[in-house]
Parts: C-alpha cells; structure tokens; sequence
C-alpha cells in the first residue's frame, strides 16, 4: 500500500511511487514530467513501498519553474 501526503503546490497532485522510475525516486529527474532536473524544487514526500515489506520515504521533485505538466494539473484544478 503506498500512503502520500499532500503536494506542496496547490492543484498538482503526488503521483503514485509505484509508477515512477528509479531516476525520479532519487531526485535526478521530474518526478512529473521524467525530464532531467538542473533547477527543482520539492513537490512533496510520499511512502514508497518495495515488494510489500520495505517502506521508505522519498522526497519527489519537480522543475523550476514547474513544467508543463504540473501547471496544466493546476489550471485545471487537479486530476480528472
């Protein structure tokens, strides 16, 4: 089961760690959008869970400024 907490920025929600890479788990690449990160900043820490025993908290981060996926979540007001 994975548990997140809340998006640090209103409208852009913590996408499941379950489908993300291993280079956007560790904070290389845009844990939205999977470019490589030059510029981040914090989108927020969820619990990634590794073969149903291990749990671990992961720091994901996005673009700076947010790349077009995230502003898209926020005009939008969030997931469909």
């Amino acid at each position: 089961m994975t548990t997140c907490q809340e998006s640090l920025f209103p409208g852009v929600p913590l996408p499941d760690p379950e489908t993300l890479a291993g280079p956007q788990l560790k904070g290389w690449d845009c844990a939205l959008c999977g470019q490589r990160l030059y510029a981040d900043q914090l989108l927020g820490t969820v619990v990634w869970t590794c073969g149903g025993v291990t749990k671990e908290a992961v720091e994901l981060y996005v673009c700076r400024p947010l790349c077009n996926e995230a502003r898209a979540a926020q005009q939008s007001g969030g997931p469909e």
